[in-house]
């Protein structure tokens, strides 16, 4: 019920999504992985865009993010795998098996990290060629805390740019090309 009132708005036509969820990009049929888990918004609405013939996998760092993905897939109707994990251990995610990555770190998660390159190693390893990732996270006095651009240029994505800087949030995408 709720996902067939977040799609239709009394007739009036398809609603509309969160802007964070419209920046991604992602399709239906799609594979992807969020890392992190904090905007309630980002998460349903990417599960609800690629519905059941798409992929939606959580890599939780927390069992807090675990908690909260949980209870999203639930309120949605989502079928969302949701992995813990180790930053510091190899992730039980195969090789290519995404076509996007999106990074929530809305809630600045990834400053409290102890090897925040390594983690987007992973995201890349996790991508296929070609795949996308978006960093969604906060802007605070215009500056992030972290430099996402340049972290994700060291992990291996090219290009990287900043999408936009729009209603509080900033979005940096990178591409995997090989």
């Amino acid at each position: 019920m709720f996902l067939l009132r977040m799609l239709m708005r009394r007739g009036r036509g398809p609603a509309m999504d969160p802007l964070q969820v419209s920046m991604t990009g992602v399709r239906m049929g799609e594979r992807f992985l969020q890392v992190g888990c904090n905007d309630r918004a980002l998460l349903a609405g990417l599960a609800a865009k690629v519905g059941l013939s798409g992929t939606a996998v959580v890599a939780a760092f927390t069992a807090s993010e675990a908690k909260l993905a949980e209870s999203i897939a639930r309120k949605v109707g989502a079928l969302i795998d949701i992995k813990d994990i180790d930053e510091g251990r190899a992730w039980p995610i195969d090789d290519g098996a995404f076509d996007l990555v999106v990074v929530d770190d809305t809630a600045e998660g990834f400053v409290d990290l102890d090897q925040p390159l390594d983690v987007l190693r992973n995201t890349r390893r996790a991508l296929r060629a070609g795949g996308r990732i978006e960093v969604v996270t906060p802007v605070k006095n215009a500056h992030p805390p972290l430099d996402f651009e340049k972290l994700l240029a060291e992990a291996g994505y090219k290009p990287v740019r900043i999408l936009a800087e729009t209603n509080g949030l900033r979005f940096v995408e990178g591409l995997r090309t090989a």
